[in-house]
This record gives structure tokens, C-alpha cells and sequence, in this order.
């Protein structure tokens, strides 16, 4: 099974909270390309708090 497959049966078969209680942090992965607007824009990201994981 490759790994779209692999996101779509659980989907399919799981609800976000059913998910939830699997994993303790859940997180995003950029893409080169908001990896490159993150960079751009720097100071509006250290405007923000952040979060001590």
C-alpha cells in the first residue's frame, strides 16, 4: 500500500478524533514552496508566539 492509499483507507475508516487519540502531537509538513514564503516573510512568523513542544 503506498502511502496516498494509505491516507485515503484511513480516512475512510477513521474520524479525525478516533486519529486523535493515536498520536499526541499531530503536525503539518511544508512544501519547498511554503518552506520559501515562510523565509520571505520571517518577521510576521516572529511576531507570533510559539509553542514549547
Amino acid at each position: 500500500m503506498k502511502a496516498p492509499d494509505l491516507d485515503q483507507s484511513l480516512r475512510d475508516n477513521f474520524s479525525g478524533e478516533e486519529l486523535a487519540s493515536y498520536f499526541s502531537i499531530r503536525g503539518y509538513k511544508l512544501t519547498p514552496k511554503g518552506e520559501q514564503i515562510l523565509e520571505q516573510y520571517q518577521d510576521i512568523i516572529d511576531r507570533h508566539p510559539k509553542k514549547n513542544l
